[in-house]
């Protein structure tokens, strides 16, 4: 016999099968949480989230693994959600389904989903102990990037990654879907990585970034071009010095209706700097990437 609970109400792990039915799926959860018993809210976790961060405009996402006294079960429509991380900025989470209709019983119960409450699109993640497992093995095999102890939410091989090398420079681009955006059109942040690997095949050893070019592609088979000055208001310098560059930005459906779907493009270099430059301009193409569309919830 389950006990009641209230919308928003904090179930503490001990608790949670009094709440919620029984399986080896959620035992592998419970098993896992009295393991690590979740990120304390201390300011020192707020941007190193245990599932991940990003920055995107100066905003921080970072996914924290709740502690047993915080873990939330809500009431999303029909849907029943166990809250176990969670940004404090972005209101982003990840769940686990611990209650759904029949209908969708066997497609969604225990899995872990990031769903956009008002619009009920959602990422189904799989199972927890599948999720956990993989998210662990991407995690050592260097499929997330560590920098100053902060793990990228945003994965640098695999699905919806786009990678190319042209002339020594190697350009990896990654995309989301952003749960906590609108719920009015679907939005995506995606994460950009130049890096000079080689200057010798490059044949200078520095470049500047001049402009940005993107071919954003629709699910009716319609694009638009959008080109631009630099990226996020920077024209970034790859030098052997400092041979690495990163930022985020974003893309989102047309907001006549049209569902974007990918894009690709091409970024522009030039050798030396934008006011001294050493050669003719160097083009960098960007291989089309395929957007992670959300399921949703009818």
């Amino acid at each position: 016999m389950h006990r009641a609970f209230n919308r928003g109400e904090s179930v503490p792990v001990r608790e949670l099968l009094s709440v919620v039915s029984d399986s080896p799926d959620m035992r592998d959860f419970i098993m896992a949480h009295h393991i690590h018993d979740g990120q304390r809210r201390r300011q020192r976790f707020l941007e190193y989230g245990l599932f991940g961060s990003y920055e995107c405009y100066g905003e921080v996402c970072s996914l924290s693994w709740l502690s047993s006294r915080m873990l939330q079960i809500v009431d999303m429509g029909r849907f029943r959600i166990l809250v176990f991380a969670w940004c404090h900025v972005t209101r982003n989470y990840l769940g686990i389904v611990v209650g759904c209709p029949i209908a969708h019983t066997q497609r969604l119960l225990h899995h872990v989903i990031q769903l956009q409450p008002q619009s009920y699109r959602f990422v189904d993640k799989g199972l927890f102990g599948s999720f956990f497992v993989s998210y662990v093995d991407a995690l050592s095999s260097g499929h997330h990037d560590v920098h100053d102890n902060v793990i990228s939410l945003m994965p640098n091989t695999g699905p919806h990654t786009s990678t190319s090398y042209t002339r020594g420079i190697k350009i990896t681009i990654t995309a989301m879907f952003c749960a906590d955006e609108t719920p009015r059109y679907r939005v995506y942040r995606y994460q950009v990585t130049l890096e000079l690997i080689d200057s010798v095949q490059l044949g200078y050893q520095c470049v500047q970034l001049e402009s940005r070019h993107w071919l954003v592609h629709y699910a009716n088979h319609e694009y638009v071009h959008a080109n631009g000055a630099g990226v996020v208001g920077e024209f970034p310098v790859l030098s052997v010095e400092r041979p690495f560059y990163r930022y985020c930005s974003r893309v989102e459906d047309d907001p006549a209706g049209l569902e974007v779907v990918g894009f690709e493009g091409q970024f522009t270099v030039v050798p030396g700097s934008l006011v001294d430059p050493k050669g003719p301009a160097i083009e960098l193409p960007v291989p089309y990437i395929e957007l992670p569309i959300p399921m949703e919830i009818i």
